[in-house]
């Protein structure tokens, strides 16, 4: 048997375990990232959903308070 071949073959195998370490780490670290990003993107995206309902909230008092009590009675009697 010949020991060269039997050295590279560990070095090969020590090689192959440590990039297959490295490259696993990296894909975890690149996954927190972008789960970060998305959490961020969806958290802005839901506030600016409750921020336009609210908006439209507010028209609709608005509305309420600024009609005269004439149309008001009527949209009520209406519904």
């Amino acid at each position: 048997m010949d020991f060269k071949y039997m050295w590279a073959g560990i070095v090969m195998i020590v090689f192959l375990s440590i990039t297959s370490s490295l490259i696993s780490q990296w894909i975890r670290a690149r996954y927190r990232t972008r789960k970060g990003e998305y959490d961020a993107r969806l958290s802005a995206l839901e506030s600016q959903t409750d921020l336009a309902q609210l908006e439209e909230r507010v028209q609709v008092l608005e509305s309420i308070l600024t009609d005269p009590k004439r149309n008001l009675r009527k949209n009520i009697d209406a519904l």
